[in-house]
Parts: C-alpha cells; structure tokens; sequence
C-alpha cells in the first residue's frame, strides 16, 4: 500500500529533484530496501573471540564467542564483527579511489575531526532545526559515515549476526577445535618461556546464516558492498583474529540479492544522486511479490553490475 502510493506521487520529475538534493541521506522517506542473505561457509579456521578473558565455564584461554539458540549454546558471528570487516575494508577501497574517508573509530569520525560537527549538528536538532543539521552532515561528513553512520546518525546498511541455522531456523552442527600457541618476543625472537596459550576457533565447512539489509543506498553504494563481498568470497579479506596464522578465510553460499521500493521499476535500479547511474537487471532478476531478486550466480552477475557502478562512479 505504502509503495502503490509514493510510486503515484513521485513522477520522474519529483524525484530527478529530489535526487539532487542527495534525499538517500534522509531516512524521512523510504526510497528502496536492499536485502543480501546467504550462507558464510568456513574454509579455514575462524576465531571470534570473547575478549581476553574467557568464560568462568571455558576450558581453553582464548574461547569463541557463543550463543544459546534452542537449547544448544553454539558459536555465532557478530554482525558487529562483520560491519567491521565491512567497514575497514571500504576505507582501503574509497581511499584508493582518492576519497577522503574517517575509519569510524572512537573519536576518529567526521563528526569530531570536521570543525566539531557533532557540536553543530546537535545544537541544530535542539533546536527543531533538522534539515539544517541533515544538510550540515551532508555537506562535511565522509561518504563512509553516510552509509555505515556515525554519531548521531543512523547509517543504512544492517548487519545481523550470522547463526549456524538452516533455512527452517533448525540449528546446524558446529565443531570446533582448539589450538596451541606461544608467545613471541618482537624484539628478541624468541618464545617467552612458558607462555602457552590454548586458542579455540570454528572447524572448516561450518555453516553459518548472514543477512545484511539496507535502505535508500545508491546504486555505486550497494557496488562498494558488493565488490568487498566478492572480495571476502575470493579469501582476499578474511573475518576474525589470528589472520596473520592462516585463520578467517571464508566463503558465500546460497546468495540471494534483493531490493524493491519507489526506486525499482521495470527491472532497472533508479539514479538516487548525480553521481550515480541507473542499472538494468533484466534478464538476471525476476520479481517475487513486491521485491526484485536474483539467486546463487544471477545474483553475483547482479553484483558485479553494481561494483561497475561503484568503480566508474566520480564521487572526488
């Protein structure tokens, strides 16, 4: 219903203004909704952890972060841990294209480093003044905090933490298995004497079901995801500590890309600014029920038309 409606009020006109005004920013209207969803398949060893103190009940010093589902406490994966393999690696990516970019870490923000923007930007709202304080942000905040967010504003893309359940939320076996380490001096070279550590971690081919969601993202937006999706697929970026020993390689299985909104109409994705261009999906996606979705390799050929976008896009 809400859909049928903002499609009748929005003529091609409304929104080539609307988008001008970079409205994607705003979360006042809802222009679309993009949904990606698949299986996070071990290949190496992986280990998120639970800080440096294990649990009173762990019998090993470095245990994996778990979660009670069902009855049974299984290891999971953070969303959080997954916005940062995300994030990270979207500041590598923008950066290498020549864009001023945060890394979104404690005080190290637009918000604190852009002539106090926070400051400005919360007296604005005290003032009853938002779309000042949106057009404030807009204007001097990094298109990373645009799309992952920032102090006092809420980003457009979600990340779920990934359980090992299967398509009917049946809880999948997880094994796990613990490794032995030892302590190096840098300096020296040499093992501490009798500093062994026991390092618990998530055996190959475990399972685990991620689900990331966003809205209003521009098209070369969603194709900065894409492109660092394919790139944790390939084993170029990997998930997790102990990278450096050969853990937090994985891949996709199963994926499933989907969007639907005001934005997406005869099978093409919509421009929502003047950086960004329109993308047709005929032939890949199909429609089912409001959204418009592709699977397994549609969805990947889908993707990798949206990393286009991301990589001819003039955001300097």
């Amino acid at each position: 219903m809400r859909f049928t409606k903002l499609r009748r009020d929005y003529s091609r006109k409304q929104l080539k203004v609307t988008y001008k005004m970079t409205l994607w920013i705003s979360h006042s209207t809802l222009l679309r909704e993009c949904l990606l969803t698949g299986y996070i398949v071990v290949k190496s060893p992986v280990r998120v952890g639970t800080g440096r103190e294990a649990p009173l009940e762990a019998s090993v010093d470095l245990a994996v972060v778990r979660i009670k589902l069902k009855d049974k406490s299984v290891p999971y994966i953070p969303g959080s841990s997954i916005k940062g393999v995300f994030r990270s690696t979207a500041i590598q990516l923008a950066r290498a294209k020549g864009l001023k970019v945060c890394s979104g870490l404690g005080d190290e923000t637009c918000m604190n480093h852009e002539h106090a923007l926070l400051d400005q930007i919360q007296t604005l709202l005290k003032d009853g003044a938002s779309s000042e304080a949106l057009n404030l942000f807009n204007k001097n905040a990094c298109l990373l905090c645009k799309i992952f967010g920032a102090p006092s504003f809420t980003g457009h893309v979600d990340f779920s933490d990934a359980y090992p359940v299967d398509e009917h939320g049946n809880v999948l076996d997880v094994a796990t298995g613990v490794r032995v380490g030892i302590a190096i001096n840098r300096r020296t070279g040499a093992a501490y004497p009798g500093a062994l550590y026991h390092v618990e971690y998530v055996e190959p081919g475990s399972r685990f079901k991620f689900r990331i969601y966003s809205t209003n993202l521009p098209n070369y937006a969603i194709g900065l995801l894409a492109k660092i999706l394919r790139m944790i697929h390939q084993g170029w970026v990997r998930i997790g500590s102990f990278k450096t020993r050969g853990f937090g390689e994985i891949s996709l299985d199963s994926l499933r890309f989907a969007v639907r909104g005001i934005t997406v109409k005869d099978l093409e994705l919509s421009a929502l600014d003047e950086h960004d261009e329109i993308v047709d999906l005929r032939n890949l996606a199909e429609k089912s029920g409001d959204w418009l979705e592709c699977r397994d390799n549609r969805a990947w050929e889908c993707l990798a038309k949206l990393e286009e976008v991301w990589e001819r896009a003039k955001l300097t």
